[in-house]
């Protein structure tokens, strides 16, 4: 699965690669200037459950849900279109959201539960390595493990539904009449039996985006971009074998 996506992608960008480069520079470029990206912003480290559930977490995780909703059409259009078309690419991409307006609040909803998802866990990694210094320094007893399996699986499970809706998007970009709640189910249908590919793709391209940083901008440029194509490449895949294996079920039936 992962070789196939990668191979896509590649085959997607041969050719092309100047061109989507500048998309996604162009795309991260403005997610870095409204701080819409999930690294940037002000962590705020407070032992109270209430700090998720704050009017201030609330309302940026809207906004910055809305721009990169936005964003995130734009590109997969102009990705979409680099393969078939030379003419009016840009101009065609950036208002394809717009011009397809329900995608506007679909892809909010959509984009505001994965990065909520993405937040829970991410509060949930630094709780766990603070809760960790405070359980070797203090001792490992029943209740403490106790603790530590139900952190686990809820761990566990934020992930699993990250990754059950991570195609909800392309989904909604395939079909704009599509609800969001479909998207939802079609996405999880989907991702059956493929999440632990999906993960494997994003610590191969995390681990690429270090690297890439690590050898300067070029570098880390580049692992955007193969970042951004491969999950697009990914999307692809998973269509394609649900393709396969409803003809096989039509077959056989």
């Amino acid at each position: 699965m992962i070789g196939s996506t990668l191979k896509d992608a590649v085959n997607i960008l041969n050719g092309n690669w100047l061109k989507i480069i500048g998309m996604v520079v162009f795309t991260y470029f403005i997610k870095l200037v409204l701080e819409t990206l999930p690294v940037q912003g002000t962590v705020s480290i407070q032992m109270t459950p209430m700090t998720v559930a704050s009017s201030e977490t609330i309302l940026s995780l809207l906004v910055a849900s809305a721009v990169n909703s936005v964003l995130f059409f734009v590109l997969v259009d102009y990705i979409t279109q680099t393969q078939y078309t030379m003419r009016k690419r840009f101009v065609r991409a950036c208002t394809y959201p717009f011009r397809n307006w329900q995608l506007l609040y679909k892809g909010l909803i959509v984009f505001f539960l994965s990065n909520f998802l993405i937040f829970l866990i991410g509060m949930m990694l630094i709780y766990g390595g603070i809760g960790s210094l405070f359980t070797y320094a203090a001792g490992i007893s029943i209740a403490t493990s106790l603790l530590v399996i139900a952190y686990l699986l809820l761990f566990t499970l934020l992930i699993w539904l990250f990754l059950g809706i991570s195609q909800s998007m392309y989904i909604l970009y395939d079909d704009p009449d599509v609800g969001v709640f479909k998207s939802l189910k079609d996405s999880f249908s989907l991702m059956k039996g493929h999440k632990w590919a999906l993960l494997a793709l994003f610590v191969l391209t995390g681990l690429a985006l270090i690297i890439g940083v690590l050898l300067v901008v070029i570098g880390a440029i580049l692992s955007l971009v193969l970042y951004e194509v491969a999950r697009f490449a990914f999307y692809r895949e998973l269509k394609r074998k649900k393709r396969l294996l409803d003809w096989q079920e039509k077959v056989n039936g």
